[in-house]
């Protein structure tokens, strides 16, 4: 494992519209053999030392291996709320063999404005 969370910035998300699930992290290995997870979470701030906006506070773990991290969907509803900025969100996961935590990648969560709105 690196040094450090992997970098993954995401794509650039319209305020409001629905975050749709996707797997985040698959096949988290050492060394090749596949390390089992117990859990995992993601939080969305605006700055470091910001409130937290946004969180998965328990992403689903799946696969073979229990190597895998889901990101549930969002409501329109929950990504109405996110401020237009390029906020800053990182994921922790915690594994199944010593309880050890992660922080396994970070990067930009950008939402920008949306036209369509009530």
């Amino acid at each position: 494992m690196a040094n450090g969370p992997g970098i993954y910035n995401f794509p650039a998300m319209v305020r409001g519209d629905t975050f749709r699930a996707r797997d985040l992290a698959s096949n988290v290995s050492q060394d090749g053999v596949p390390l089992a997870l117990t859990s995992a979470r993601m939080q969305v701030r605006a700055l470091l030392s910001g409130d937290v906006l946004l969180e998965w506070a328990s992403c689903e773990i799946t696969g073979d291996d229990s190597n895998t991290v889901r990101l549930s969907a969002k409501t329109s509803d929950e990504m109405q709320v996110l401020p237009i900025g390029a906020h800053l969100y990182d994921l922790e996961v915690i594994f199944a063999s010593d309880g050890a935590k992660l922080t396994l990648l970070a990067g930009k969560f950008p939402i920008t404005e949306d036209i369509t709105r009530d």
